[in-house]
């Protein structure tokens, strides 16, 4: 369980680096902005995008981890594959986690804001709207980064730009932190720790064979 989903973790960062949650609407709606396409509407394409690439990850690692227990004889033990229907779906957690994201954000932006003169001071959606296409866009999102260093200056824009970072590190790391946990929940409900469980897959299987 936590080997694919680590996996599925380093490919995730690696994509981001690479500027792939600005990609499809949200590229559209960055190269519209802002004349056909405004700030609340861009940040809502990244949102949107930012989901679907995690969603992606965690389905594949769910792929990968389903693909490796059906190889094991005890696959079909009870309690291990069963999953309980009344849970949330990983799409709706990864959404909730990206919209908390969001909102943090933009209160970064504000704070930012704040701290200029109120004549000259910028939109804060706007910066929210830069400061998200900057973490997210990779190279094809220097103009955004360049927006925002107009706006709060360049330590300002810095300064943002590093909460923010660190802002989507944490985040991303719980969401998929919470992924990896949903799947070892029914191991852990048997109390078992990562030391013992190739013993109890051994026993198990044993426990098949001899039905």
């Amino acid at each position: 369980v936590v080997r694919p989903v680590d996996g599925e973790h380093a490919r995730v960062k690696g994509r981001l680096q690479t500027g792939a949650v600005l990609s499809g609407d949200a590229l559209k709606r960055w190269r519209a902005y802002p004349l056909d396409c405004t700030a609340g509407e861009l940040l809502d394409s990244l949102v949107e995008s930012l989901a679907a690439l995690l969603l992606c990850a965690v389905t594949a690692a769910d792929e990968r981890v389903d693909d490796a227990w059906r190889r094991e004889p005890a696959s079909d033990a009870p309690g291990l594959t069963d999953r309980d229907p009344t849970l949330e779906s990983a799409e709706h957690r990864i959404g909730m986690s990206v919209r908390r994201w969001r909102r943090v954000l933009e209160e970064y932006a504000e704070d930012e804001v704040g701290r200029l003169d109120k004549s000259v001071a910028p939109d804060a959606e706007v910066v929210a709207a830069l400061v998200a296409t900057a973490l997210l866009g990779g190279h094809r999102a220097r103009n955004a980064g360049e927006g925002l260093a107009e706006r709060l200056g360049a330590h300002g824009a810095l300064r943002l730009r590093e909460r923010g970072g660190r802002l989507l590190a944490e985040y991303l790391d719980r969401a998929l932190h919470t992924e990896r946990e949903r799947r070892l929940a029914p191991l852990d409900a048997l109390d078992v720790h990562p030391e013992p469980q190739a013993e109890l897959i051994a026993a198990l299987s044993v426990l098949q064979k001899e039905r």
